[in-house]
């Protein structure tokens, strides 16, 4: 197909463009308006996919990864809605996941960027011959039956097979299980495949694909198996049951795996083996994605095939994680992540100061949720530097406008964003009466990457009279000589050994190890989930200088509330 017939057809057609970069954008589309007079373009993932939804197209052209939507979850909301028309991905990174993520979702061409015309070309000319065909079917199918019947063929034998291996292909695959009640799906991979490509070329790798499909179909021979190309060096094997044989399988899958051991592949002399894994699902419902999870757990675990079961699938875990965030964003945005406030008493029960504690309120009771549900999610996906810093000066406020002493939570990640830090001072320089009000707590954590940081950190806020303390002291990961260097003034003993101190001899042993070697380094103890009368009784009886507990307060949004 020369270049004036592809423009011809494609000036007719409506392309749907997504791109956030404004000057990957603008030097595509230079190109693109070339072959295209009707371009909507998208920033994003999400718009794009309300464009999708508003107006009709016939080709999608997007970027991969971008904010909010990526590519890929565009892509998997557009299949939903309509799963033939053509989509192109324009990216500037060419991994194997993007590829077998993409091809895995039926994407059609992977252009990289920045695009050139010769590859371009390459992709239209494809997706032409396709428009061109549904076209000619449609338009001729009355008056020129025989001529179509011909055409519907070669279309369907390009949409069905395979064109390197000539097995059937994914589509048939995915239109083949449609009417299957009981299907048996084996999704196998050739491990390192790229690695062939590499070393060999890729024309040695399409040899040994080629060989490979030869060897699937020679092994299901005579039995209910079909063989399908999935995607590059994926293939689907596909049984039809009335009732599942798991012993069956069991026998085939080593008989399989002995079989391949003698497979070779000679090339110029030289001997090529491969090693696969294998995803198998007996599922009756969503059998190709159970395959998919069995695949990905084998190949974790190195094993050379896994059979899907419910204790292997993360799905919901991976839908309520997403959920949390979605919730996370949206308290971010309506302001409904608030700070609580946790006393903390001395030895008569006495408030001394207050811990400040971040919640989520619900947005249609009001409640108060804790971080135990949402905190793990927004430090995977960014959210946390705004959840913190958020409840850091909101008590800072209350700092400034009452008498109270707080004390702040500081992770490692706090303490290394320097924006924070520098705003943090910046309060503190023009408040200046409020800093030997401020406790600043630094959660003991693995993450610790250098203790210079954290001495850097206290010298930067101990001139301005701010107090230190390490928080969840004891909790399994303590330096005795870390707290020599950085020299707190409180301890914060982990409530994972309070908690139980009544009753474990280990416990109480060891609080009051820590207690009598603070007070020689002149350190205060403060005590943690301290939930009972007995609990406290024991704890003054070890020398702790301060407590904090349920037994004294849960935390609450109103100070006054806890000293009333």
């Amino acid at each position: 197909m020369q270049t004036k017939e592809i423009i011809s057809i494609t000036k007719k057609l409506r392309l749907l463009y997504v791109e956030d970069d404004d000057a990957s954008r603008d030097a595509t589309l230079e190109l693109l308006e070339n072959f295209f007079d009707s371009i909507f373009f998208a920033r994003d993932g999400q718009e794009g996919i309300n464009l999708f939804k508003e107006h009709e197209f016939d080709i999608v052209l997007s970027d991969i990864n971008m904010p909010k939507v990526t590519g890929l979850e565009m892509l998997e909301q557009i299949r939903f809605i309509d799963k033939d028309i053509p989509v192109l991905f324009l990216s500037a990174h060419n991994t194997s996941d993007y590829l077998s993520d993409g091809v895995a979702l039926g994407i059609d061409g992977y252009l990289m960027k920045p695009l050139k015309l010769n590859n371009l070309l390459v992709v239209l000319v494809k997706i032409c011959e396709r428009i061109e065909y549904k076209r000619f079917a449609k338009e001729y199918q009355n008056t020129l039956e025989l001529e179509v019947s011909k055409k519907t063929q070669e279309l369907d034998k390009k949409l069905y097979i395979d064109e390197l291996t000539g097995i059937f292909n994914r589509y048939s695959f995915f239109e083949d299980i449609k009417s299957v009640i009981t299907p048996i799906v084996f999704i196998v991979d050739i491990n390192k495949f790229k690695i062939i490509n590499e070393i060999y070329g890729s024309e040695v790798g399409s040899v040994v694909l080629k060989e490979f499909a030869l060897f699937l179909k020679e092994f299901t021979q005579d039995t209910s198996y079909r063989v399908y190309r999935l995607s590059g060096d994926e293939f689907i094997i596909r049984d039809t049951v009335d009732y599942i044989d798991h012993e069956k399988y069991e026998k085939d899958m080593k008989r399989f795996f002995n079989s391949i051991h003698d497979f070779h592949v000679l090339v110029d002399g030289e001997s090529i083996s491969i090693e696969v894994t294998i995803g198998i699902s007996t599922s009756q419902t969503d059998a190709f994605e159970c395959a998919k999870i069995a695949l990905d757990y084998a190949k974790a675990r190195n094993r050379p095939y896994e059979m899907y079961s419910m204790s292997i699938d993360k799905r919901s875990e991976a839908q309520d994680a997403l959920a949390w965030k979605e919730r996370t964003k949206s308290a971010i945005e309506d302001g409904r992540i608030v700070p609580v406030y946790q006393p903390i008493v001395d030895i008569h029960a006495n408030p001394v100061k207050y811990e400040a504690l971040m919640r989520l309120k619900n947005e249609e009771t009001g409640e108060l949720i804790t971080p135990f549900f949402f905190l793990d999610i927004a430090i995977k996906t960014g959210l946390y530097s705004a959840l913190s810093s958020h409840i850091i000066f909101e008590s800072l406020h209350l700092l400034d406008t009452s008498s109270h002493v707080i004390s702040f939570n500081f992770t490692y990640g706090d303490i290394k964003n320097e924006t924070l830090i520098n705003e943090i001072e910046a309060f503190l320089k023009i408040s200046p009466n409020i800093g030997n009000r401020a406790v600043f707590e630094i959660v003991e954590s693995e993450n610790i990457e250098s203790y210079a940081d954290i001495k850097y950190f206290i010298k930067k806020f101990r001139k301005y009279g701010v107090r230190f303390a390490i928080d969840d002291f004891g909790s399994g990961f303590s330096n005795f000589e870390y707290i020599l260097e950085i020299e707190p003034d409180y301890l914060k003993i982990d409530g994972s050994l309070v908690k139980n101190i009544d009753i474990d001899e280990k416990a109480h042993i060891l609080v009051s190890a820590i207690v009598g070697f603070s007070h020689k380094l002149g350190i205060k103890v403060i005590a943690e989930y301290v939930h009972s009368k007995v609990i406290f009784e024991m704890l003054k009886k070890l020398d702790v200088d301060e407590y904090q507990g349920f037994y004294f307060s849960e935390p609450l949004e109103n100070i006054k509330e806890i000293q009333r």
